[in-house]
Formats: C-alpha cells, structure tokens, sequence
C-alpha cells in the first residue's frame, strides 16, 4: 500500500511535533496534551502482554486510528506508533518505543521481504496457525542457522560449478581449491553433529529441497533403528531409480522420460551395463527393481538379460560360486562382491552428467560394513584418472551431508573413525565438521517475530522465556509453543489482529522435564484409537500401505487408515508415497514408550501373526521379513511362543534369511538363520531334520560369504554329527 503523500517527511531537531502536525493536519484533527498521558503515576508497560499495563498516548492512538481508517496494515500502525512513543520529551514511553534505527530497519525489511505475511492483517484463527509452520512442521525459514546453511551452500555451489563447468574453475576464475587438476571427480563431505531434536534434519531436508530444484542426482537414506542399514541403503538407491520412472496416464501407459531424464539415466545405464558381468547383472536387477525397469539400453544387452527368477535360484547361484573358491582368501568374498557392485552403482550416478548429493541421516543407527562401503568409494573414486581405465574413472561430483547424535556415537567408534581416515585422505575429500548446536535468545526472537508476524522488540520478553523453559532445543521450542497455544496462554486476538500472550501464565507455567515428556503429553490428548494406531506403526521403521489390511485382521484398531490420517492431520506421522513414518525419530520413540514394558513383546507376537496370516508370505520378501522381525522381539523370552507356532516361525525365518541373502545382506541373513536355529524344538535333528539342516548349511553359506570363519567351522561339525544317508 502506497503511503498518503502528506506522510513524506523529514525529521529535524528544530520542529520534533511536524510529523504529527502533518498526519493530524491530513486528518483533520487537532489534540491536546492528554495529562493522564504523562502522569508519574503511570506504570511501564510489559512487553507482548494481552493487558498491559500503560496505553499509548494521546497522540499515538489518534495517529494509529487515522491510519486503521485509511486502510494500512497492522504493522505499518505498530511501526508508526513506536516511532512516535520515541518522540522526544516522552518522559514515560513505553517499551515498544521504537529507539533503535537499527530496528526500524529490520523491520521494513520484514514488510518488503515477506509482504504476504507482514502486510495483510490476519483476520482467521486458522490461517494464522498455518501461517506460524508449527503445526504442520513445514517452515518457509531456517532460525539461527544461516552459518549451518551458509557452509553447505557453499559446497553445493562448488560442486555443481565442477560438474557444469569442464574448466574446474570457481566463479572468481581461480583453480578449485584442495583439487589436483589431474583429478575428473571431486567430494565434498559435510557431518552435521548434534543432540536429538537439534534441527539437523530440517537442515537436510532445506539442502534437499535446494539441490531438487537444481536438478540434482538425490540419493537420501535415513537409517533407523528397526530396518537393517545395508537394507536401509538399498531401499533408499532403488527409491532414487524409482525416481526417474515417469507417471501413469489414463490409458495405463507410462508417459516418456523427459530428455534431460533420458540422457541422465541413459549414461548411468551405459556406465553400469559395461562395466558388470552376466552374474552381476542378475543380481543388480534383483537389488535394484526399479533400475531394470526403466533401463532404456537392457534390450541392446540381451546376454545380459539372463536373470534368477526365484530367491532360490539366486541362492544356487551364490552356494556354486561359493564352492568354487578353494583358497583362504575365498572367505568373505560375498562382502567383497557386494562392496564391488556398490561402487559400481555410486560411479554411475556419479558420472550423471548432473552433481550427485548423498545424504545419510542418523548414522548413529548406521553399521561397520554400511559406513565403510561410503568411506572404501570416496577414497577410490577421488583418487587419480591414471589409477583407473577410462571407463571406470568417475566424472563427476558429491556432496556427501551425514547427521548423527553426538552423545550417541562412541568417540573411537566406525563411524567416526571412518569421518578421521576421510579427512586424511586430502585432496581427493574435503571434510567439514559442522556442530548444530541450540538456539541462542536472539535467534529465538527472530524466530517468534517472524512466526507471529510481529516486530522483534514485542516478542522480546516472551523469547526469554521460551528460551528460559526450552533451554533453546529447536524441536523443543517447537513442541513448547503449541503447548502453551493449546492452553491458550499464548493466543490470537481478532480484535486486536495480532498474537497476545500472558506473561505471568507462561512463567508460572510447569515445564516438563525434556521435550520427550512434553511430546508424551502431546500424543496422550489425542483420541484413543489413533494412540493405539500409532503404538503399533511405532513397532515398524516404517509402514507401508500394503501392509495395513493385515494389520486390521489383527484387530488393533477399527480403521488403522483413519486413525493414521488423523495422525497426520496433527503432524505425528507424514507419507511419502505409499510409507507412513514419523515426521521425527523422537515421536517414535515417546509413542513406542507409551507402551508398558510388559505389553510390547506381546505386541510384537500380536503383529507378526497377523502379518504371517498372509497366503504367500514366504516368497514376499518384505512381508516375511517385517513378520519375522517382530516374533524374533519376543522369541528369548521364555513361554512367549506356542510350541505349536514354533515350526511356522522357524519358517519365516529361513525365508526372511534366503530374502536377506538374495539382497546380499549376509549379515542380516546370519541373523534369520541363527534366529530360526534357537526357535527349533527340543533334539532338532530328530523331529525336524530337514528344516534343521536347512537352517544349518545357510548359515554356514552366509557366514562364509561374510568372512565369519568360527561360525562355518561350528555349524559345519554339527550337520556333521548328525547328518544321515537316506
């Protein structure tokens, strides 16, 4: 709105009132010195209070009047009023005088930058929450960590200038800095460190946001506690191959790549098919789904096209070429195999054409094998163009973005091992630790002027005491603010077109002791069947839509759909494509503890019956794995487990095994082999010979591919001393 012509002024210290005789003189009023206006007896006013204790003055409130009837908004009014409660000979002002130039400013620069939200008075309850982002936790901007994003920005920037520059030039015109020229492939590798809750995955997802809109290669992998890590990473590859799959139409036909697509996927296509044999390839399709689907260049490869159809048949597969090998170092060469094809597929991606980002998030849930598989690529891969051919050197850059919890990561452990052998590996890393530390009660004030629309010196008092009752954990101060909005301690006025809050209340207000108990406070208000829903999506890293049929034949909840719908309606859980998961890791866990100690391993029996109720549930990979990990929460607990479901358990496991191994997860197959193993009756071989020994020689499969030479050794003298000759 454009300001009436009579407001154009000048400030001089000859005639401090002609700001005020101008705007009264164009509104045709006069005003007297109200005396109650400059009386002693006056109170200072408390900042941000619904009631406080000192109006403005005479003069003020005819200025902010005239300017309500001329239509201006709230906080040009605000902005005019506190410039005038700073006039001089003001002996009682109030405490949001305006004083500071410095604060004027910041707040024009609001209006100018965010006009949509500083510049239209708010008149709906609803659309004022929206607009606060804290109860749909999608925020239009980052608080207190411009330094954070300024670090990562700069390294994507360096990165992306690599790829789409041959010269290897920087936008100053000098050489990339810390990069030898011989070298076709640069990373740059980013660890964000910091307690839960500290903002470090709203940091990645705004890195990820950025590098979609730049038409990054994104591969993200969230590690979680109850899904495998090498699994966690698969998933997460064939989810970015999935990612170039184009969109149904009516007519039930796929629509063609667009071109930037096409040539993007045909050069990885290229790369991979080359550079892998027949047997490779087999399993790469049985890894990748999603990657032989989209193949544009699989047809030109028909002596490539020869694939295991079963879990089976890529088990033989594995068993033959195991048998093969004759010398010690044959030992673990699964792993190696495994480790070989990952390369592979990282330098594909890398050779895009287009800058890679790989983002890893809660490594502190990450393995050994998994982190060393990133570590063992990015030493190689930077190394010199003369150490590989022309058709394995990668082209290319990474950005590598890792989070983890600091208090949760042993100082001597995998992973930071592994962070301290990339950083000695310069020039061909670049390493930058970044601390994501809490908020500081500047950067809160910040965030609660811009959040609630208001200048920063309203909101100053109420960010002492968010800051005093959160200690400035961002998730905190989140969870914090809608408490304190659900007690209506903190309130929209329609009257008043702003935000008010009663200062006294909050202060007096009993925190809790961490934001976990507040969250736990949170999700006990919500109606009982969504709790119930959600204590059983809190046994699951995440739920799939597939599976939830399932689960209402278990009869947790009438309509476990709804129940999550409404989950999300709250921002308890979010769903990307057909995967419910928590919106945060801490919301997991505070619903996971509602459930009493001694009511989850029989949750965990209740959810994978039902899911073991499936007809085909041996050869769904997922559905056998998900079913076996519950019963294997509960199978050492003594008198859990009917003897009669034993055998069916015992079955599961073998499957979920033989799934683990086709995926080339030895590890997690060790894990269902020996499950199954201790879930077997009482003189095994006797009552169940052939499941026993089943059990037994995959085990001594699985742990040789992986290197496990004492595990071999032991089950190979047991089928021994009881195998028999039929």
């Amino acid at each position: 709105p454009m300001l009436p012509d009579s407001l154009n002024f000048t400030l001089n210290e000859s005639n401090e009132h002609s700001f005020v005789d101008l705007l009264l003189e164009d509104a045709g009023i006069g005003f007297e010195d109200d005396p109650a206006a400059s009386s002693p007896a006056q109170k200072k006013s408390s900042l941000g209070t619904s009631n406080p204790s000192k109006s403005p003055s005479t003069k003020s409130r005819k200025i902010n009047a005239f300017l309500e009837e001329q239509g201006m908004p709230l906080s040009i009014c605000q902005l005019v009023t506190d410039l005038l409660q700073a006039e001089r000979g003001n002996s009682f002002r109030s405490d949001t005088a305006l004083l500071s130039l410095e604060e004027a400013i910041f707040d024009l620069k609001q209006m100018a930058t965010h006009s949509q939200r500083y510049l239209q008075n708010g008149t709906c309850l609803r659309t004022t929450c929206e607009k606060t982002s804290l109860f749909n936790q999608v925020g239009d901007e980052l608080h207190g960590r411009e330094e954070e994003m300024s670090a990562l920005m700069g390294m994507a920037e360096r990165v992306s200038l690599h790829v789409r520059t041959p010269s290897m030039t920087c936008s100053y015109g000098g050489m990339h800095p810390g990069f030898s020229q011989v070298n076709n492939f640069i990373c740059e590798a980013a660890f964000l460190s910091g307690h839960s809750g500290s903002g470090k995955s709203s940091i990645i997802k705004r890195l990820i946001s950025f590098c979609k809109k730049g038409d990054w290669i994104v591969l993200m992998c969230k590690f979680d506690r109850q899904v495998a890590p090498l699994s966690a990473l698969m998933q997460s590859i064939d989810a970015c191959f999935g990612s170039f799959i184009p969109n149904k139409g009516q007519d039930g036909q796929y629509s063609p790549l667009n071109p930037m697509d096409q040539e993007t996927f045909g050069r990885i296509s290229r790369f991979m098919l080359t550079s892998i044999d027949n047997e490779s390839l087999s399993q790469l399709c049985k890894l990748l789904p999603n990657f032989s689907k989209i193949s544009p260049l699989l047809m030109n490869y028909p002596q490539k096209r020869e694939r295991s159809g079963t879990v089976d048949d890529t088990l033989a597969s594995i068993t033959k070429a195991s048998k093969r090998v004759s010398s010690p170092d044959g030992v673990g060469s699964g792993s190696n195999r495994l480790n070989y094809l990952f390369h592979i597929i990282f330098k594909a991606l890398c050779s895009a054409g287009r800058p890679m980002a790989l983002v890893l998030d809660d490594l502190q849930w990450s393995d050994e094998f998994t982190v060393d598989i990133i570590g063992d690529f990015l030493q190689t891969a930077g190394c010199s163009s003369d150490q590989f051919t022309e058709q394995e050197s990668p082209h290319g850059g990474l950005l590598l973005v890792g989070s983890f919890r600091d208090n949760e990561v042993d100082a001597d452990g995998f992973l930071m091992n592994q962070i301290k052998c990339m950083e000695q590996s310069k020039p061909n890393i670049k390493v930058k630790r970044i601390s994501v530390g809490e908020l500081q009660e500047h950067e809160i004030n910040k965030m609660l002027s811009h959040k609630f629309c208001l200048p920063i010196r309203y909101t100053r008092e109420l960010a002492r005491l968010v800051y005093h009752k959160t200690r400035g954990n961002p998730m905190y101060v989140n969870e914090f603010l809608i408490s304190i909005i659900q007690r209506k301690m903190l309130t929209f006025s329609v009257k008043a077109q702003r935000w008010t809050w009663d200062e006294d209340s909050i202060d007096f207000h009993m925190i809790s002791k961490g934001v976990v108990e507040l969250l736990t406070t949170k999700l006990q208000q919500l109606p009982c069947d969504v709790i119930k829903a959600l204590k059983v999506a809190s046994c699951f890293g995440q739920l799939n839509d597939s599976i939830i049929p399932l689960l209402d034949l278990g009869q947790f909840v009438p309509n476990m759909h709804e129940a999550l719908r409404l989950a999300m309606d709250e921002g308890i859980v979010e769903k990307a494509g057909p995967l419910f998961a928590f919106s945060h890791d801490m919301l997991q866990e505070s619903t996971y503890n509602l459930i009493p100690t001694h009511e989850r391993k029989p949750l965990h029996k209740m959810i994978g019956k039902s899911l073991a109720q499936d007809a085909d549930i041996l050869n769904n990979a997922e559905l056998c794995t998900l079913a076996a990990d519950q019963i294997n929460m509960c199978k050492d607990t003594e008198g859990m487990l009917d003897p009669s479901d034993q055998g069916l358990f015992c079955r599961l496991n073998l499957a979920a095994g033989k799934h683990s191994v086709a995926a080339s997860s030895y590890e997690q197959a060790q894990g269902y082999f020996e499950a199954g193993i201790s879930l077997l009756h009482d003189n095994p071989w006797e009552k169940q010979y052939y499941l026993s020994l089943e059990l037994h020689e995959m085990s001594v499969i699985v742990s040789f591919m992986d290197g496990n030479v004492e595990t071999v050794s032991s089950r190979l003298c047991e089928i021994l001393s009881h195998s028999k000759s039929f």
